[in-house]
C-alpha cells in the first residue's frame, strides 16, 4: 500500500483552486511495479477514483537505476529502494500523469533545498 501520500490541493488554497490536482506519495519497487501493471486500482487503493475515459500516463526517471538494483523487478529484496511519486491532472483535462523516481531511501532528508518561501507562507508574490 502506497504510503506518505499527500494531497497537495489539501494543503494549499491556491492549488485547491487549480482545474487540476496534485498529489505524492512513496512506494516500494514491488508496488511501484503494481502500479505500473494496474495505475487505476493502485490509485483507487489511495482514495483517487479517476473517471473511466481519464487516461493515465506514467514517466519513471532513474529507470535504467531502478532495473539495476531490482534486477528487472524481479529480487523480491531490493534493499532501501523507495519510489517517489508525483500524479497530477484530471479536472479540466481528462488526463492523470504520474511521475516516479526511485532512490536509495539514505537519501531522503540529505539534501539542503532552497525553498521558495517560507513554509509557513502560501505562496510567494502577488497573483
Amino acid at each position: 500500500m502506497p504510503r506518505k501520500i499527500v494531497d497537495l490541493s489539501a494543503r494549499s488554497a491556491i492549488i485547491r483552486e487549480e482545474p487540476w490536482s496534485l498529489h505524492f506519495w512513496e512506494n516500494t519497487p514491488a508496488e511501484a511495479l503494481e502500479f505500473l501493471v494496474n495505475p487505476r486500482e493502485q490509485l483507487e487503493k489511495m482514495g483517487l477514483r479517476l473517471p473511466e475515459d481519464c487516461r493515465i500516463e506514467t514517466v519513471i526517471e532513474n529507470h535504467d537505476w531502478l532495473s539495476d538494483r531490482t534486477g528487472g523487478f524481479q529480487k523480491s529484496d531490493n534493499g532501501p529502494i523507495v519510489v517517489c511519486n508525483v500524479g497530477g491532472g484530471n479536472t479540466a483535462v481528462s488526463l492523470y500523469r504520474v511521475t516516479m523516481y526511485p532512490h536509495d531511501e539514505s537519501e531522503v532528508g540529505r539534501h539542503e533545498k532552497k525553498l521558495l518561501h517560507d513554509p509557513s507562507e502560501e505562496s510567494r508574490g502577488e497573483g
